[in-house]
């Protein structure tokens, strides 16, 4: 299970690197021209709108991350272990998006200079939150 998490570590970085040159200063796809759904989905994302481009990139990893494990899927544990390395994932990839990007750093990782993630709770946005403890859940259902 060790190299999956090393795999999910290293495409994160990459992720956040790539996202860095597609979204520049402007996150959570703010000036690309995608669709976005604001009605229900405001709420479950925290205030974000839910985007056709989050969409997609959603969808390409769960692809991505079923791969990883194409000879063992059809179990409930290997499901719950993609599930958990993608809810980790995608906490990861938007940490690093923040390190990485020259136009905030982690010196700018703070909620006044990130509008997009409308809730924060001990320094870090709900949906860190609520991906690491979800994520983590699946990862030990999934053992």
């Amino acid at each position: 299970m060790i190299k999956h998490y090393i795999f999910t570590l290293i495409l994160a970085i990459i992720t956040s690197l790539w996202e860095i040159q597609v979204e520049g200063s402007e996150g959570w796809a703010k000036q690309l021209p995608t669709f976005r759904i604001n009605v229900f989905f405001r709420k479950l994302l925290g205030g974000k709108p839910l985007t056709g481009y989050h969409i997609f990139l959603l969808l390409l990893f769960i692809i991505v991350f079923h791969g990883l494990f194409i000879n063992e899927l059809g179990t409930w544990k290997v499901e719950s272990n993609i599930f958990g390395l993608l809810c980790w994932f995608f906490v990861i990839e938007d940490v690093m998006w923040f390190i990485f990007n020259p136009h905030y750093t982690l010196k700018r990782f703070k909620s006044k200079h990130i509008e997009w993630h409308c809730r924060w709770f001990m320094g870090l946005p709900y949906s860190y939150w609520w991906g690491m403890i979800i994520g983590t859940i699946l990862l030990l259902v999934g053992r």
